[in-house]
């Protein structure tokens, strides 16, 4: 059975997790398969190879979810706090380099988040996609994860570490 960015796995003898780096408005991105049983069907091959082919614009939305829960939520707002009044309190310059310093900055630190990760659980249709946005991870190993389920709709937003 051939999955997008994958080839050919054999759909009866599935590994726990396959990993692959993709390349997506020439950002490199690791994605990465994980599965719980060892069997795939062809229907749930056939949602996985449409999640994979939908993830740039699944990626728009993630941030559109962002950008919805900093205007509206809590956790968006946790995260960009850690980080200036905690985390680079006296030098937000530090992670701010390279962001536009017209803004204020909280949204110069929106400027710096990327995709580092999407994770696939096809066995998990609540937390079927799991996108991992992060600012430099060499300044903080802090994820801000966007859940979405089998039909990549949001399901919520958390940080972890």
């Amino acid at each position: 059975m051939t999955i997008n960015y994958f080839g050919d796995l054999d759909s009866k003898k599935l590994e726990d997790f396959y990993s692959t780096d993709i390349e997506i408005e020439s950002h490199k991105i690791e994605v990465d398969l994980n599965f719980d049983c060892k069997s795939l069907s062809n229907e749930k091959a056939e949602i996985l190879n449409n999640c994979l082919k939908e993830l740039p614009n699944t990626i728009k939305n993630s941030w559109q979810w962002i950008m919805n829960d900093y205007k509206n939520g809590e956790d968006v707002s946790e995260y960009i706090s850690f980080h200036l009044d905690d985390f680079f309190e006296d030098d937000p310059e530090e992670i701010l380099k390279g962001t536009d310093s017209n803004l204020d900055n909280k949204d110069r630190f929106l400027q710096t988040l990327r995709v580092n990760r999407i994770g696939i659980y096809p066995d998990s249709p609540e937390n079927y996609l799991v996108i991992d946005w992060m600012t430099d991870p060499e300044l903080s190993n802090y994820i801000l994860v966007v859940n979405c389920n089998e039909k990549f709709e949001l399901e919520y937003i958390t940080v972890e570490s």
